[in-house]
């Protein structure tokens, strides 16, 4: 069987991949899809929730349809304290990632981009260390062979692409247990609400209202997977929670895993090109992925253009991906506090934790140091002093 040809394979239909596809086919690069799933879109693995403040950066208008609630805030708690935020980057809306994720692949379909679906890669053929020459996928049980120029892995946290490679993935993952419920008694029905506490250990908890009786209600870690079932009813059965789920009806299961920090040292090798959550490129605290790969998928389409023009040189990638868009990069030392190791004890971190979502502390090590030294009692009275209010 004779190898398909073409400038470009991206692995993964997801907002990351379709987007990479569209501008690298855009350019003028043969480009191929695959897609490990039976559809674009489905199972859904995220929040569903974007910030209203990327959309201006996004690459090409997205149909108003897509946009299905309006989000006015935020509210986030910790400790008995509530601090709501309003507008600007604390709005947003709440999608369909289905019909996001096929309108975009639709999209990357009409610049040219073939799409296979139900497709698996199971291995990348190197000529020299990571010179990929030929990758070997499954579709309906036969053997495809591709043998691109280049590679695209946007294939989330377990990428196969780095598997493949034989690159050591770190382990700096978090992961989510989420449902679709309806049926609710929403207090804040157009505002996304995030809690933080144990029930979420280095994470967050959340509900994302998908309309006045909707939501999707979720519950992170970046510890063992295996602790999500007893997190999640140990959040649910909060009694302020119990009131909004109501005689709650579940709908679908929508969990997944998302980036906290970059998962290997370089976003290229070789021929081989990270984008997307397996690039680690989402906006911290709150690992808003979805635009900032549109975003970063259409700056690597035109970038691989780029070098098969010899204009650009592989190795400028990220950095190309930090100059244009900065944001990903600013928002990584919220990670890195939320989530790496602390000695604060952790109702103090609590605190720190929502001053730092809600604007009020900067990520800086010497002003977390500084607030933690100053303890529980004293952050409690700066967050009240600052709009914060007790709400149990």
């Amino acid at each position: 069987m004779s190898a398909v040809e073409c400038d470009v394979l991206v692995v993964g239909g997801g907002p990351a991949g379709c987007s990479a596809a569209r501008a690298a086919a855009k350019s003028g690069l043969k480009t191929i899809l695959i897609e490990e799933d039976t559809e674009i879109g489905n199972p859904v693995r995220c929040a569903e929730g974007i910030g209203a403040y990327l959309i201006p950066y996004i690459p090409f208008d997205i149909p108003k349809r897509l946009f299905k609630w309006k989000i006015s805030g935020m509210c986030f708690w910790a400790e008995d304290l509530l601090i709501k935020r309003m507008g600007g980057m604390w709005s947003g809306y709440s999608i369909n990632r289905r019909e996001w994720d096929q309108w975009l692949a639709l999209a990357a379909a009409k610049e040219g981009v073939k799409i296979y679906l139900d497709t698996k890669l199971i291995s990348l053929e190197c000529e020299a260390k990571y010179d990929v020459k030929k990758a070997i996928a499954i579709q309906y049980g036969k053997t495809i062979e591709f043998k691109p120029k280049y590679i695209v892995g946007a294939d989330g946290t377990n990428s196969t692409v780095i598997n493949c490679l034989g690159i050591k993935q770190k382990a700096w993952v978090g992961h989510v247990k989420s449902y679709e419920m309806s049926n609710l008694t929403l207090k804040y029905a157009n505002y996304d609400q995030l809690f933080i506490g144990e029930f979420a250990p280095r994470s967050y908890a959340y509900i994302f209202p998908l309309s006045k009786t909707t939501a999707n209600i979720g519950v992170g870690t970046i510890f063992k997977k295996e602790r999500l079932d007893d997190l999640f009813e140990a959040f649910i059965d909060i009694s302020f929670i119990k009131k909004q789920l109501g005689d709650r009806k579940i709908i679908t299961e929508k969990g997944g895993d998302a980036p906290i920090q970059n998962l290997t040292e370089k976003l290229v090798y070789g021929n081989v090109f990270l984008v997307g959550d397996t690039a680690n490129q989402n906006i911290k605290p709150f690992i808003e992925g979805n635009i900032p790969g549109i975003i970063c998928g259409n700056i690597l389409g035109k970038f691989l253009s780029g070098i098969s023009l010899e204009k650009e040189n592989p190795n400028n990638y990220e950095k190309r991906v930090n100059e244009i868009f900065p944001f990903i990069k600013e928002s990584q030392p919220y990670a890195d506090f939320a989530y790496g190791k602390t000695t604060i004890d952790n109702h103090t971190y609590n605190l720190i934790l929502l001053g730092l979502m809600s604007g009020l502390i900067h990520p800086e090590k010497k002003e977390i140091g500084q607030y933690a030294k100053k303890g529980y009692a004293y952050l409690k009275k700066y967050i009240i002093k600052n709009g914060g209010v007790i709400e149990n």
